[in-house]
């Protein structure tokens, strides 16, 4: 039977969801953006996550971070949306943009827990009247996250739009996954994709480009990736990830989230996994960007699927 647990975690409230059976779990801090600090399988914590309040405050490398209302990076921080141009805080000094949204910083309440011998279950939500200047929009994102006894744990996401017109909407989740103690120490597969190319400041030029590496299963090694692809297929498309005894699948639909983004940050301990609803800078370039008419639903979902593995001869096929 899953159990929930809470704790003080800094000046937050930390919900801890096990199976002292299975040995799965996950804890999540739903005041702090809705920050997932670890995923549990069979005892073994497939993230990277943040350690300690202190870490948590500082959210550096966005470990974990919902991203919302845009993911990954926004050119000069504005974009044009009905003839107005909006302008958000730019938080990306090294690129001089603005970054990932802002449902990071925000209190999620808490909306239902459900326990049952199979899973556990958190519904959270975000009521928002809108950024003042960034996005002056009413919406309401509620976020379920859920783990089960098959080794998965999925994020379903539902976003309802408020305002009296419609509103752009895109979306992302910012997980780091590290199942062997060094980044290059990993195998990775990627689905049938292309590159987005991008400028010296990481905004797309328009192009997209072959890549070849890693459609087979390939050692990380010392490759640097903080790269944006877009899936080839509308339907499932899986990122493969072997580690240690251990091999992970994020699963997304090239329908709800056609880009995702692979990121081997400069420490070298983690590799990050990240299905995107959008294009980087999709406020401006419209590249998978959701028009969301008032009153409206926009959902998607995504999952992480573990499996015992021998890092450097297992494969597993998608199981649906």
């Amino acid at each position: 039977m899953y159990a929930l647990n809470t704790s003080a975690f800094g000046l937050w409230q930390r919900y801890i969801f096990s199976n002292p059976v299975s040995g799965n779990g996950f804890s999540i801090v739903p005041g702090a953006g809705a920050n997932v600090l670890d995923i549990q399988f069979g005892g073994q914590n497939i993230l990277d996550g943040h350690e300690t309040p202190e870490e948590l405050a500082a959210g550096k490398w966005g470990k974990s971070t919902i991203l919302f209302p845009f993911p990954n990076r926004l050119h000069d921080g504005q974009y044009t949306w009905e003839g107005k141009i909006y302008s958000f805080l730019i938080n990306n000094t090294a690129t001089n943009n603005a970054i990932h949204g802002f449902a990071r910083d925000h209190v999620f309440a808490v909306d239902k827990v459900e326990l049952t011998p199979q899973y556990a279950a958190l519904w959270c939500s975000l009521e928002h009247e809108g950024h003042p200047t960034g996005y002056p929009f009413a919406f309401t994102l509620q976020l379920k996250f859920v783990i089960d006894d098959t080794n998965t744990f999925s994020l379903h996401v539902t976003c309802l739009n408020r305002h009296h017109q419609a509103i752009p909407v895109g979306f992302g989740w910012h997980p780091y996954f590290r199942l062997s103690p060094r980044a290059n120490d990993h195998f990775l597969k990627l689905p049938d994709c292309s590159r987005v190319d991008i400028d010296d400041r990481m905004i797309p030029t328009g192009k997209r480009l072959e890549y070849t590496n890693f459609q087979r299963k390939q050692r990380v090694s010392d490759t640097f990736l903080d790269t944006c692809f877009v899936a080839k297929k509308p339907g499932p498309y899986r990122l493969d990830l072997w580690g240690g005894n251990r091999k992970i699948s994020v699963t997304a639909t090239g329908a709800q989230c056609p880009f995702f983004q692979v990121f081997t940050p400069p420490h070298r301990e983690s590799i990050a996994l990240e299905p995107m609803s959008c294009n980087v800078n999709a406020f401006n370039n419209r590249e998978g960007l959701v028009t969301l008419a008032s009153g409206k639903v926009w959902k998607a979902s995504m999952t992480v699927q573990s499996r015992q593995s021998d890092a450097k001869t297992s494969d597993f096929r998608l199981q649906t």
